[in-house]
């Protein structure tokens, strides 16, 4: 009989430890949530800043092949480059702003974090 009470409660003893460590996977999963709703908002931004890039191409090369001189010529592509350099700075900083915001999740206190 001792040797039934033994084996039940070794089988409830890794019960317990994940019952302990559930808090932890719950914050892990959460975490997960974070840091796919950050990555999906940078990648729509980026997307939405790779369309306006192609339109903006699009645009020049109707304007380039309306073109009268070859000054006209190179303000329509002088226009083009300063905007998709424009497009280009803006997907940096959204970059920068999403390293920021992991890293500051990623460093925050667990007392900090469980607040949240």
């Amino acid at each position: 009989m001792t040797d039934n009470v033994t084996l039940v409660s070794n089988i409830l003893q890794p019960a317990a430890a994940l019952k302990a460590f559930a808090p932890m996977g719950i914050k892990f999963w959460k975490n997960q949530e974070t840091a796919l709703a950050g990555l999906r908002e940078f990648a729509d931004g980026w997307f939405a800043r790779r369309h306006q890039g192609m339109q903006a191409a699009l645009e020049a090369a109707k304007h380039i092949g309306d073109a009268q001189t070859p000054s006209d010529v190179l303000r329509e592509y002088q226009n083009w480059l300063t905007r998709e350099a424009e497009l280009i700075a803006e997907d940096g900083k959204a970059y920068q702003r999403e390293v920021l915001r992991a890293g500051t999740h990623l460093s925050a206190r667990p007392e900090a974090q469980q607040t949240d």
